[in-house]
Order: structure tokens, then sequence, then C-alpha cells
């Protein structure tokens, strides 16, 4: 079984890319991109309890995710 499990940093770096890409491609006004970018860098850095927990809840999901696609692997029919 493959056990994948991101580090904090990258889990911080898809958050960060997600971030960007979000700040950059909708229509907000410039005081929420503001606020964005202040709890980006404030609250959700690396080592903060709230980062902890994203990643956290990440690696979890990720756990999840592969847990589902084995038992789906596990019912298949061999004829297939």
């Amino acid at each position: 079984m493959v056990k994948v499990e991101l580090d904090i940093e990258e889990a911080w770096a898809i958050f960060s890319q997600v971030v960007n890409h979000m700040l950059e491609e909708v229509e907000i006004d410039k005081s929420d991109r503001a606020a964005i970018r202040r709890w980006k860098s404030g609250e959700m850095r690396p080592g903060r309890e709230e980062m902890d927990a994203l990643h956290e809840k990440i690696n979890a999901d990720i756990e999840r995710l592969w847990e589902v696609r084995r038992k789906s692997e596990i019912r298949k029919p061999d004829w297939r």
C-alpha cells in the first residue's frame, strides 16, 4: 500500500499556490485582497496552529482518498 504524507512545508506550498491563484483570478476588492494576504502571512504561516490544523487535514484527506481507491480496486472484477 502506498503511503503519502506531506510535511508542513509541502502543505504550506500547496496552500500558498491555491491562495495566490485565487488572488490572481478572482475579482475582489483591494481591501479584501490585502486582508487575505495578511491572513496568509500571519495566521497561516508554518508553525502556527491554524497551519498545523490544515496540514493534518490535508494528510487525513489524502489517506482517506487512498483508502477509497484501494477498496475500489479490491471490488473490481478480474474480467474487466
